[in-house]
């Protein structure tokens, strides 16, 4: 049979006969009342041992007190617990020795470096310094005591006279 041709089956292919559920109650009710429960059997095939129901409680006993095999675990943590233990001190040996702390410290030069190489205008730089912490009470600004006299001949020395006029 194709199975295409599936939708065009009418017949169900099941057949009751004629009158069985209304006539059902009363053939089960004449097979209960009947005196042998299977027809035609005369021999079950199957017998109980003699005294098997008072026998059965020590035989049975005796059975579990017998402890002659040494019961083995199959699934032993110990393994899984060494390995742990192993691995855990193999990370904390390589921690300690390949996590030593920078012996560099951020300098000032560092700070100012990184500060010129961002190009920033004096409204961002002046964002930065007053979400920082260097307004706080710790920021201290040290004043130097310069006298006229070194500065006058600093500036005469070390620069030219034309941009400074400019």
């Amino acid at each position: 049979m194709k199975k295409g041709n599936l939708h065009n089956i009418n017949d169900p292919g099941f057949k009751t006969p004629e009158n069985y559920f209304e006539s059902f109650e009363e053939n089960f009710m004449k097979k209960l009342e009947g005196t042998e429960s299977i027809p035609n059997l005369n021999d079950p095939g199957f017998t109980v041992p003699k005294d098997y129901f008072n026998l059965v409680d020590d035989e049975i006993f005796n059975k579990l007190n017998k402890d002659d095999t040494p019961v083995i675990s199959l699934n032993s943590r110990k393994p899984v617990y060494y390995i742990a233990g192993i691995a855990a001190s193999i990370v904390l040996i390589l921690a300690i020795f390949i996590n030593k702390p920078f012996g560099d410290e951020i300098s000032v030069e560092m700070v100012e470096a990184y500060l010129e190489d961002r190009d920033l205008s004096s409204y961002e730089l002046a964002e930065l310094l007053l979400d920082s912490d260097l307004l706080e009470e710790d920021f201290v600004i040290t004043e130097t005591s310069f006298e006229e006299d070194n500065l006058e001949s600093y500036l005469l020395e070390n620069s030219e006279i034309e941009l400074i006029i400019e």
